[in-house]
């Protein structure tokens, strides 16, 4: 028997609430009809999927399988209904998805954004901020119609696209209190001698990859160090784990207790927009034109 998305979506919503008064508030219906649908929906799959205990419950394995697939399930109808909107209006009125790499808060997503709402106020869009593969993987799969990713790693998932939004010189983040805050520039040779701070994990190797061919291009070698924390090198720097070579417009304009020295020669370090050509709709088509207009942002 198929599953009814107006079921799963009942069950969702008690599942996240917790309770079933409370997400029968939420829904708008009475408690015996969500409590019916719930009974509905577990003689429909033969599983339990709410263990009740007293005034309360607890999901079954089942029904903790349920929560996490229903939640992709409703957010891909969502998408579907979405593009197929999006598909059948003559206006280019939709609402879209935009993932966002951290890197890209302070600088290219408001400019981003502000050219957007000018160029193509009837479009909506919803953003959310994701580590570069992870928003590839996204734009991929459907669940993003655009990403702003930093350092775009070689290979991209197929069917996806990108377009250059800026080429930011990078720069070297310091203690406002290190031996080479007071420099006027700085060249990669010459932080031979400090740790430099690199990705993490395997979510960001494209940041990490330009960086170190940007040494190796120098003849250098650097010493590098994991950052440990998921803020862009802040802490990091801060505790004196290492120095960063990344881009000044990742950072809010006053930040105290640290400063940002330019290199020379010049690194640059590439925002790209990434989206699907197989999901142009008119609104897709609005946006890249307002990009494609404002480009460099």
């Amino acid at each position: 028997m198929d599953l009814d998305l107006r079921l799963v979506k009942y069950f969702v919503a008690v599942a996240q609430a917790g309770n079933i008064t409370r997400a029968a508030e939420r829904l708008h219906i009475s408690q015996p009809a969500l409590s019916a649908a719930i009974k509905q929906l577990e003689q429909q799959l033969g599983v339990g999927l709410l263990q009740r205990s007293g005034r309360g419950f607890a999901l079954t394995p089942a029904g903790e399988l349920l929560l996490a697939r229903g939640l992709a399930l409703l957010e891909h109808a969502a998408s579907v209904a979405d593009d197929v909107r999006g598909r059948s209006r003559d206006d280019p009125s939709a609402r879209l998805r935009l993932g966002l790499s951290p890197t890209a808060r302070y600088g290219v997503a408001p400019s981003l954004l502000a050219a957007c709402a000018a160029a193509a106020p009837s479009v909506m869009l919803y953003s959310s901020e994701d580590t570069t593969a992870a928003l590839l993987r996204d734009v991929a799969h459907g669940r993003l119609d655009f990403a702003v990713v930093f350092c775009a790693p070689a290979a991209v998932p197929d069917g996806v696209q990108l377009e250059l939004l800026r080429d930011e010189p990078a720069i070297v983040h310091l203690p406002a209190d290190h031996r080479l805050a007071a420099s006027p520039a700085l060249s990669l040779a010459d932080l031979a001698d400090e740790t430099i701070l690199i990705a993490g994990g395997r979510e960001s190797d494209g940041f990490t990859d330009r960086v170190l061919r940007g040494f190796a291009d120098t003849g250098v070698t650097p010493r590098t160090a994991p950052d440990p924390y998921p803020d862009l090198g802040l802490r990091a720097v801060r505790e004196r784990i290492g120095v960063v070579v990344y881009t000044r417009s990742a950072f809010p304009a006053d930040l105290p207790g640290t400063t940002f020295v330019p290199i020379h020669p010049p690194l640059t370090l590439p925002f790209h927009l990434a989206w699907r050509p197989a999901s142009r709709t008119r609104a897709v088509n609005a946006v890249l034109d307002a990009v494609h207009a404002a480009t460099p942002l």
